[in-house]
């Protein structure tokens, strides 16, 4: 197993008023996923290069530990919208995981985008789930513990790594490290504040 899937794995298995804004631009709105869309069960990088044309780029993505691996980027030149498509080991053609890194991506998928808060993604599980120590390659990777994301609706698997909130100065003690889990009710994820960092999308 490479140490992308690891990652991909520990993602679902591992430990006043306000003053109205106008509205967004069009290029700030959040963009719908599904598991079929932008891309679905079955795609290969063939029907990925038919579909986006040279907006899907062959070329090599970052995984665990700083290994590169080969891959595609979809929409490589625009942070809203990129994607990291991983191929199956096997037949190096059809695709088995998808990911979501950039800071400033745009893609949600059942409400969850990156920067989503712990509370939203209780929401989407519909139940409680479980989150593994950070600071380490495979660290804050959630465990849905049964739940919806482990199942989405659509068939595919949703994964999510989460690391402690960009806005926390002074982070509690005992949350880091391998080996450490961390349930939905610990106070120190309160103090944490943890937001999403990572989406994975997979298909069984």
């Amino acid at each position: 197993m490479t140490r992308l899937m690891m990652l991909a794995l520990a993602a679902l298995i591992l430990p006043g008023g306000v003053p109205a804004r106008a509205p967004a631009s069009r290029s700030l709105a959040p963009k719908p996923m599904t598991c079929a869309v932008p891309v679905g069960r079955g795609d290969t990088a063939a029907s990925l290069k038919a579909r986006f044309g040279a907006q899907a780029k062959l070329m090599k993505i970052h995984a665990a530990e700083g290994e590169m691996v080969s891959g595609m980027a979809l929409w490589p030149g625009d942070p809203a919208r990129r994607i990291d498509v991983f191929f199956d080991e096997s037949s190096r053609k059809r695709v088995e995981t998808i990911r979501i890194t950039e800071p400033k991506s745009r893609w949600r998928i059942g409400g969850l985008g990156l920067g989503s808060r712990l509370d939203a993604v209780l929401r989407a599980n519909g139940k409680a789930v479980q989150i593994g120590g950070f600071g380490w390659d495979y660290g804050g990777g959630v465990d849905p513990r049964g739940g919806k994301l482990a199942h989405w609706q659509g068939g595919c698997h949703i994964g999510l790594v989460m690391d402690v909130g960009h806005d926390v100065t002074n982070p509690p003690e005992g949350i880091y490290g391998d080996g450490l889990i961390l349930n939905a009710k610990d106070p120190r994820l309160k103090l944490a504040r943890p937001e999403v960092t990572k989406i994975y999308i997979s298909w069984p």
